[in-house]
């Protein structure tokens, strides 16, 4: 469905009387998140050149990722504004709020995984794995008493073009064989497929001419579980180096509080990544922060935050600032108490010894 006109005073009106919320910006993200049917068009055709996912680039397996993503979340955000209108055109243009909260919660996340895929088309040493933990889960259900009955009618609509494509991706996975080791992941998969597909025809089963709160509640509870398995399944199929289960953290010394901010920086992301690929003794690296966690356990050091400026140092890691409360030895350096130091990594690793000062520079290179 296109964009409603510019509502008139009496949908205004009519909304506003029924406590509906304007959907100028929701309309706004559907728009920009169209985006993502052209990115799941390049991951359909880019899936059809590979020979086998099992052996394609992380850069392959990550736009595949992120484009299922964008396609499932601008899917349920549009479905879920078109019943809406569809049930209720004398407001449309407007949704109540249990809808404007759902709606916004898919379409703002589309625009971070089509970005993700286009930076996977442009870089061929792109490894999506390495910015964020996957498999990335739904945005949570919007909490409500009663659902209104024109979200199972969005629910319903989005079940077809995500099964298909689920269904698509997972032949391609195990079209050219599955390697012995992956067998019974790959088993899994299929089992929760089929529990998703069960649940959908379970959902349908439930389905009466008359209105039962109990059921549409057993009915909404089957669609959800059966779009958050699919969306699960897509992103395996679609990277199946993630059926080998966790993979390394790269941000696992980085400092807590500004993590998100690092996450967030493209540069900061690279820059830790080449600094593990380039780290020729990761283990050595390791040992140091296994050291640092047992002593602040044990209280001989804690966090060192400083009145102004960053908790972290401005290099990667980005390591925090830690503080020596007793005597006790890092790295075979020996710090007294009230002594500051922070991580370095890399070729480089080592302790870096305080005291710190606040700068506004990022080295990106170590």
């Amino acid at each position: 469905m296109s964009e409603p006109h510019q509502p008139s005073f009496l949908t205004r009106l009519r909304a506003g009387l029924a406590g509906e919320r304007d959907t100028v910006y929701l309309e706004a993200l559907r728009s920009a998140g169209r985006a993502a049917y052209d990115e799941i068009l390049a991951a359909d055709e880019l899936r059809e050149r590979l020979p086998t996912l099992w052996s394609a680039p992380p850069a392959a397996a990550s736009q595949l990722l992120a484009a299922w993503n964008a396609f499932v979340l601008q899917t349920l955000g549009e479905t879920f504004l078109d019943a809406d209108y569809a049930a209720r055109p004398g407001t449309a243009g407007y949704v109540p709020p249990v809808t404007f909260d759902q709606a916004a919660a898919w379409l703002t996340a589309v625009g971070d995984w089509v970005s993700r895929a286009r930076q996977a088309r442009a870089n061929p040493e792109y490894d999506i794995a390495m910015h964020t933990a996957l498999p990335a889960p739904l945005p949570a259900w919007a909490e409500v008493a009663i659902c209104p009955p024109e979200h199972l009618t969005a629910l319903q609509a989005a079940v077809t073009p995500v099964r298909e494509h689920v269904e698509v991706a997972l032949h391609a996975l195990v079209r050219p064989g599955v390697p012995p080791q992956y067998e019974s992941a790959v088993n899994r998969l299929h089992q929760d497929t089929a529990a998703a597909a069960a649940a959908v025809d379970y959902a349908a089963g439930l389905r009466t001419g008359r209105h039962h709160a109990g059921l549409h509640e057993l009915i909404e509870q089957n669609l959800k579980r059966a779009l958050e398995l699919w969306f699960r399944v897509g992103q395996l199929a679609a990277m199946p180096a993630l059926l080998a289960g966790p993979r390394f953290d790269i941000w696992c010394m980085t400092d807590r509080i500004t993590l998100s901010r690092w996450k967030r920086d493209p540069h900061a992301c690279q820059a830790v990544a080449d600094m593990w690929r380039r780290d020729p003794n990761p283990a050595a690296t390791l040992a140091i922060q296994a050291q640092i966690d047992t002593c602040l356990q044990t209280g001989d050091l804690w966090y060192h935050v400083p009145r102004h400026g960053d908790t972290c140092y401005y290099e990667p890691p980005f390591s925090p600032l830690y503080e020596a409360r007793r005597t006790v030895r890092i790295y075979g350096v020996p710090l007294r108490a009230g002594m500051q130091f922070a991580v370095r990594g890399g070729a480089e690793r080592g302790l870096v010894m305080g005291p710190f000062r606040p700068t506004r520079r990022v080295r990106y290179t170590v």
